[in-house]
Parts: C-alpha cells; sequence; structure tokens
C-alpha cells in the first residue's frame, strides 16, 4: 500500500473501505485500529458485507491484518453499485 493509502486508512476508524491483500484477495472491513509503529505495524478490522440497508458485521470475529499484507486500500463501493 502507499503512503497515502496508510494516511487514508488512518482516518477511516470505524468507518468501511474495501482492503486488497498481497494475495489478491479483497475484504470490505470497518476498520477499528490502526498501529503503524513496532515490529509488526498491522491493523483490527471487522469483516463486513453489503446488504441494501447498508454494510453489516459478517460474522463475530474480528481480524488482525499486517500492514505489510495490505496491497491496496480502496473506498467502498457505493451500495447497490458494482465492484
Amino acid at each position: 500500500m502507499t503512503e497515502a493509502e496508510l494516511q487514508f486508512l488512518k482516518t477511516q476508524i470505524d468507518q468501511v473501505v474495501l482492503l486488497e491483500t498481497a494475495g489478491g484477495g479483497r475484504m470490505l472491513a470497518q476498520i477499528l485500529v490502526v498501529f503503524d509503529e513496532g515490529d509488526t505495524p498491522d491493523l483490527f478490522c471487522l469483516e463486513v458485507e453489503e446488504t441494501p440497508g447498508g454494510y453489516v458485521q459478517r460474522g463475530t470475529a474480528g481480524h488482525s491484518i499486517l500492514l505489510s499484507d495490505i496491497a491496496r486500500v480502496l473506498p467502498p463501493p457505493s451500495i447497490g453499485g458494482s465492484r
């Protein structure tokens, strides 16, 4: 991810973003914490899914993802829009 994407990510606490991982995966995620210091910079998020009424949490577990495993951070698609 670029420095600009990292800065964008930091402004999205409690908001939904689209994360693309270095392995090619994609996930809509509500960002809870971004920790970009220390030996293992990472973020903690909840996976969400799009519904006609907005985004809802998918499952009950959160995710910890190393920042080095994130290839791109994008705004989420509009509700009802194409991906």
